[in-house]
């Protein structure tokens, strides 16, 4: 019986993803109870950073918790193979360039052949059928041709791409999105569909939404020191300003005079008692932490997986949390076994297929 915390208990993925956006969107689907089986060519995906060298925090954060399958795509066994795990899936998520995936003979009239009950989410940079298609993307690139790189002029900063991968993070939350609603429409239809979702269609409506007139720049937002020297941050845009100027007995003005005393007041006591403070007082404030004291905060939500301390799961759903404390998969560690579980591949079958190169 599924639980509350795996709604997706019993739907089956194929990640075929890379880098970023894909990744972001498999973990989504994993974290709500997927099976998901990575499928990686011989030499790994890249972001291993070669078939045996050390994992980064980067692979742990988008890969972990999942089976990994080789096989050489561009070999007509490995793509058979494929095709057969097709059949048994309910998903495959895939974030190629435009026309990758039709040059390796598994275009979307070929996957729906496969299975008519598929969803497919593609990411692409600027969208397989754009004047940019065959335009090489990556997440600064994309926040250029976006508009993003204003964003830091509005803090007086040089034109830049934002210090985080946003594009690749909105594109892969909405494929997610995107798949989700397939999954339901296919409960009533029964039919899958091709859910198609480019970084800067995704990144667009983020960038509308942001605060490009400075609201949260200095001294809407202050850095301060308590008198135990432990730093926070106080964030007041809006009528947030009248209640921090009210506490601290100064009058709100956008300069650094005003930002000054504001940092002289919160240094009048340890940091612990002005958060009791400016908590009461309904005004936004936080501790300033490091990634790590994040993570080890008791309010955040955390596995511990061989020694490395990462986030669980961020959906709870009636109470329940889906936790996996499961690591990354070492490269084609499940090849076998999936055939085995999903196939029925006997040793013939893997000798027949290894003989014709479908792993490489």
């Amino acid at each position: 019986m599924t639980s509350a915390a795996s709604p997706l208990d019993g739907i089956r993925v194929l990640d075929l993803t890379t880098f970023l956006s894909g990744p972001v969107a498999v973990m989504g689907l994993l974290q709500l109870g997927a099976d998901v089986v990575k499928i990686e060519p011989p030499t790994g995906d890249v972001t291993r950073g070669g078939p045996t060298a050390p994992l980064s925090g980067f692979y742990w954060a988008l890969h972990r918790g999942r089976r990994s399958a080789v096989l050489d795509l561009k070999n007509a066994s490995g793509r058979e193979v494929l095709l057969e795990l097709v059949a048994k899936a309910d998903v495959l998520i895939e974030n190629y360039r435009p026309g990758v995936m039709d040059r390796l003979g598994l275009d979307w009239p070929t996957l729906r052949a496969a299975n008519q009950r598929l969803v497919v989410g593609s990411i692409t940079g600027y969208g397989a059928s754009s004047i940019m298609a065959d335009a090489p993307a990556i997440d600064g690139v994309v926040q250029a041709f976006s508009g993003a790189f204003g964003l830091p002029q509005v803090y007086d900063l040089p034109a830049g791409p934002v210090p985080m991968t946003i594009a690749d993070l909105a594109a892969g939350a909405i494929t997610a999105q995107g798949v989700l609603a397939a999954l339901f429409t296919r409960e009533r239809t029964g039919e899958g569909a091709r859910i198609e979702v480019n970084l800067v269609g995704a990144l667009l409506p983020w960038l509308l939404a942001s605060d490009w007139v400075g609201s949260l720049k200095w001294p809407g937002t202050v850095v301060a020191e308590g008198s135990d020297g432990l730093p926070f941050v106080v964030q007041t845009p809006s009528h947030f300003r009248a209640r921090l100027a009210a506490l601290v007995g100064i009058e709100f003005a956008p300069t650094d005079d005003y930002g000054n005393a504001v940092r002289a007041a919160m240094a009048t006591k340890p940091r612990a008692e002005w958060l009791a403070t400016l908590s009461r007082e309904g005004i936004p404030a936080a501790p300033l932490h490091t990634l790590a004291e994040a993570l080890a905060h008791p309010a955040t939500a955390t596995v511990e997986i061989d020694d490395r301390v990462v986030p669980d799961s961020p959906f709870l759903i009636d109470g329940e949390r889906r936790t996996s404390t499961a690591r990354p998969p070492t490269l084609g560690e499940h090849t076998e076994l999936v055939l085995r579980e999903l196939l029925g591949y006997d040793e013939h079958a893997l000798r027949t297929r290894r003989e014709a190169g479908a792993f490489g």
